[in-house]
């Protein structure tokens, strides 16, 4: 049904039920879209969408989609509706429209238009058939573009919160010229302690700290892995001029980092985090 190009292909038959699909869909195209309209008003986020829009938008938008479903199903053109289906997609994930509202819009209209076409082509059996089974290979294609792309930004902007909570999470204060407090709170995995030294060495750069003191009293454990990383990020501190303190370690999990074997000796550790800003103020 898709082409190597990524628009999809349909047979003669096909191609015809699509053309009785259209002539019936745009003859009844403004009772159409008055009944879904209806159920718009009662789907909260579209229908907060929709009152923003001025009726010369609305007017507009409309226009543009009947002429993309005309050259799509009539002339064999699908790339512009293809790629309006996909803005559409990315701008509902956008604005917090869920896919299920969407979806009972696409079933709404599939509903509305099985009696459209039995009332055009219900003499036909045949010709009826070629019909349904093209309105349902629109809605299939239109459904998979617009769902494809709606997922896409989805995790596109699950993943740029998730950014913005890490660094939220991690802040990085400078106390002095010379100064930087890094403050963990949480678990500290892999990924985690990637990002934390990540950000901490472009601090380093960007401040043109000789210092970090960083306080890990309210972090409940620390694995091999992580501790290994920690060893990392103050060896790269040091080759940019800076002096690492680590502060806050528990007693369990500076006994857990005994028993996994971690060697501390090229760290500084303080107990505390005003011992550890004493010791960092210290320096020459």
């Amino acid at each position: 049904m898709w082409s190597d190009a990524g628009v999809p292909v349909f047979g003669p038959e096909r191609q015809a039920g699509l053309r009785d699909f259209w002539n019936a869909y745009e003859a009844n195209w403004e009772e159409l879209n008055k009944q879904l309209m209806v159920l718009v008003h009662q789907l909260p986020r579209l229908s907060a969408i929709v009152k923003q829009m001025s009726q010369k938008q609305m007017d507009e938008q409309n226009r543009l989609s009947l002429q993309l479903m005309r050259q799509a199903l009539l002339e064999g053109n699908w790339e512009p509706l293809l790629a309006n289906n996909r803005a559409q997609g990315a701008t509902y994930a956008a604005l917090g429209v869920s896919f299920r509202e969407w979806f009972e819009i696409v079933s709404a209209l599939q509903q509305q238009l099985v009696p459209v076409l039995v009332k055009a082509h219900g003499g036909d059996v045949r010709r009826l058939t070629q019909a349904i089974g093209a309105m349902n290979d629109y809605i299939d294609v239109a459904m998979s573009v617009i769902g494809d792309e709606y997922l896409v930004t989805k995790e596109r902007l699950i993943a740029q919160q998730q950014e913005a909570i890490r660094e939220l999470s991690t802040p990085i204060l400078q106390l002095n010229d010379r100064l930087l407090l890094l403050p963990i709170v949480g678990v500290l995995d892999t990924q985690r302690a990637r990002t934390v030294t990540e950000r901490l060495l472009a601090a380093i750069r960007d401040h043109r700290a000789s210092a970090v003191v960083v306080d890990i009293t309210g972090v409940p454990a620390v694995d091999s892995k992580v501790a290994q990383h920690l060893l990392h990020t103050v060896a790269a501190a040091r080759l940019m001029g800076a002096t690492v303190f680590v502060t806050g370690l528990s007693p369990h999990v500076a006994q857990a980092l005994v028993t996994l074997g971690v060697d501390l000796s090229a760290v500084h550790t303080h107990g505390d985090l005003r011992a550890g800003v004493e010791a960092a103020n210290a320096l020459d």
